[in-house]
This record gives C-alpha cells, sequence and structure tokens, in this order.
C-alpha cells in the first residue's frame, strides 16, 4: 500500500499492522548517516521521534535556507529564487536529492515492512523516481 497507510500510526494499528508493506520516500530505519542525526537531534529536542511530515518539513527549510544563503539575502528576484532551488542538493534524512523539471524530489522510494512495530525497508523498489514533468492532460 501508500507508504502513509502505516506512518505515524503504527501503535494505533498495534499488531494489525504486522507485516503490512508499503512504498514510500522515507522509513524510520534508513540507513543514511544524515538520518541517525537528524532522528537523534529531534529526540533530544521534542521527546520522540520524527516521522516523514517532520523530515519532509526539515527539508523544506533546507531549502528555504539554502536559497537565502546563496543569494546573500536577497529574495526579490522571483527567477533568482527558482533557478537556485532548482540547482539544489538537499542532504536529506531520506538520502540527498535534486529536483526535477517539474520541481518534485527525485529520489529513491523504499519498500517497508512492518516488523515489530517499525517500518522497515525492504529495498529500494524505485531509485531516483522523478517525476516526468508532462503536465495535465485532459
Amino acid at each position: 500500500g501508500s507508504g502513509f497507510l502505516t506512518e505515524g500510526t503504527l501503535q494505533a494499528q498495534g499488531d494489525a499492522a504486522e507485516g503490512v508493506m508499503t512504498g514510500l520516500h522515507y522509513a524510520e530505519q534508513l540507513d543514511v548517516p544524515k538520518n541517525q542525526e537528524f532522528r537523534e537531534a529531534f529526540n533530544t529536542e521534542y521527546g520522540h521521534y520524527p516521522d516523514i511530515y517532520a523530515v519532509q518539513g526539515y527539508d523544506a527549510g533546507q531549502a528555504i535556507a539554502n536559497t537565502i544563503d546563496q543569494l546573500e539575502g536577497d529574495i526579490s528576484d522571483k527567477q533568482a529564487v527558482i533557478s537556485t532551488m532548482e540547482k539544489l542538493t538537499i542532504d536529506s534524512p531520506r538520502g540527498e536529492f535534486t529536483f526535477s523539471k517539474a520541481h518534485n524530489p527525485i529520489q529513491n522510494i523504499y519498500l517497508r515492512e512492518v516488523k515489530d512495530g517499525v517500518n522497515v525497508v525492504q529495498s529500494i523498489a524505485a531509485e531516483a523516481l522523478e517525476d516526468p514533468a508532462r503536465g495535465c492532460k485532459l
């Protein structure tokens, strides 16, 4: 199923979630150095470990801060902001990613299985998945 089927809801699902397999761009136990660092810092600050929503917020914050830094604080030129963001590489807890032509992350999608109440990565279901930016067709 969709990764959001078990993301942030495992405690409520209890034993019913065991063995459920999902695909998502993040998993708690992802073996990425930035993930371990982020999880521990988040837990120290907030008293619990982060979920995908916290990771996505962190990544958005990095994109904004990195863009402002590269533009030396001058964000008055909208096209310069967009052009700068388009070229970013984000060092994320989900693994480094860049942006597609559609401005979506080019990222791995992980196959996860719930084991002992945790979404455990089984494999990479899609490596560096990219939105082809074909647009909507009616």
